[in-house]
């Protein structure tokens, strides 16, 4: 009962500490497949710009000619005007 009860405690400060710590990112764009994430982090990576990618569980089955699998693409909240510039440029 005592190690369930430390379990669940742990998770609760874990989950809380994390949803403190992405407060301060923005999903700035979501890339689908690995041509569309490296072209846009190439373009965030030449602005300078600090970001962090996630991928949700893809239960899909996988294709042999296409890659769809998602990326999403965060940046901090203050860098997310220039992160969106950067983006929008047409370079």
């Amino acid at each position: 009962m005592k190690l369930a009860i430390a379990i669940i405690l742990a998770l609760i400060v874990f989950l809380s500490l994390k949803m403190v710590f992405n407060r301060n990112w923005k999903l700035v764009y979501t890339a689908f497949g690995h041509d569309d994430y490296f072209r846009v982090i190439g373009k965030l990576k030449q602005g300078g710009v600090l970001y962090k990618t996630k991928s949700p569980v893809n239960l899909e089955e996988p294709s042999r000619f296409k890659d769809m699998t998602q990326y999403d693409i965060y940046v901090k909240k203050e860098d997310e005007h220039i992160a969106l510039n950067v983006l929008h440029n047409a370079n």
